[in-house]
């Protein structure tokens, strides 16, 4: 693939459209996360001034995009793993994007069609999109809620309108936790919502990583080049050791293959390219994390 290319099938469609009343305010002198994201999705939500974060990070370590769509394929697999395997049949996305296909959503709906997903963001222009294209008051709807607000999280008319938390829910953190600059109360956070939620529940969470630099050099380098970047141009977007990773899955029983690089947890074949069988190429691959607790 060329440059910031990405599968079809990892892609937002671009002729859907959007009508807010109001709209809510988009600052346009900064960048935006998802925004970028949204770039790199071939989207169409996003600004000169993201795309010029998207060149930044390619300068700082070139194929940046592997981070952003081998981060997505997780999490796709992951969800399908939770509907398929195991037979969840509800989630909750804290930190989600703009809507694009292959969203949890089409992923659960593959096994378990009447699959309910609750789409969190404090963005409220994703809040907007999710609302506007996706919630279907049955099996889809959204949130203004991060993860410092588990009671809304769970508790909002939205959220109660489909979570049972008598019944087991998949906790999606992929792409959240490292765009917080708290890691302490993030774990805070995340142990919140393991009290509040049923025996069975699975979390997924990926994190940015900082290699050690005694073995990876070159990786840390990049990892460290890259946070300079984000938190100048973002003012978050973190990269993490493993053992401090590791510390957000206390309290949670680890499920096979554990916490490692993203695009080995769970592989799957190239062909036939399905939501979730993109193949980080190695360059970048010691710098995204993953894993799979259990409650």
């Amino acid at each position: 693939m060329s440059r910031f290319t990405s599968p079809d099938f990892l892609r937002q469609a671009g002729d859907k459209h959007v009508r807010a009343k109001p709209p809510p305010p988009v600052d346009l002198t900064g960048a935006s996360i998802t925004r970028l994201h949204s770039f790199h999705l071939k989207g169409k939500d996003h600004f000169a001034v993201d795309r010029d974060l998207a060149t930044r990070a390619e300068r700082a370590a070139p194929g940046f995009v592997d981070i952003i769509l081998g981060e997505r394929a997780f999490l796709q697999r992951a969800v399908r793993h939770l509907a398929a395997d195991l037979g969840i049949r509800q989630f909750l996305q804290v930190g989600a994007g703009l809507p694009a296909p292959g969203d949890p959503h089409e992923i659960a709906h593959e096994s378990i069609p009447d699959a309910r997903v609750v789409y969190a963001s404090d963005d409220p222009v994703v809040v907007t999109h999710h609302l506007a294209l996706i919630r279907d008051g049955r099996t889809t709807t959204a949130v203004q809620a991060g993860l410092n607000d588990t009671v809304r999280l769970l508790h909002d008319p939205e959220s109660s309108l489909l979570l049972d938390l008598t019944q087991p829910v998949g906790l999606l953190l992929t792409g959240t936790v490292a765009h917080l600059s708290d890691l302490r109360a993030a774990a805070h956070g995340i142990a919140a919502l393991r009290d509040a939620l049923a025996p069975g529940s699975h979390m997924v969470l990926s994190h940015y990583c900082r290699p050690d630099p005694a073995r990876y050099p070159k990786d840390a380098l990049r990892a460290e080049q890259l946070q300079r970047l984000f938190t100048d141009r973002l003012g978050h977007g973190y990269w993490r050791t493993e053992r401090e990773i590791a510390t957000l899955f206390e309290g949670w029983e680890s499920v096979p293959p554990g916490l490692l690089q993203a695009q080995k947890w769970r592989t799957l074949p190239v062909a036939p390219p399905v939501p979730g069988s993109y193949q980080m190429p190695h360059r970048n691959r010691q710098l995204i994390i993953g894993g799979m607790g259990r409650i």
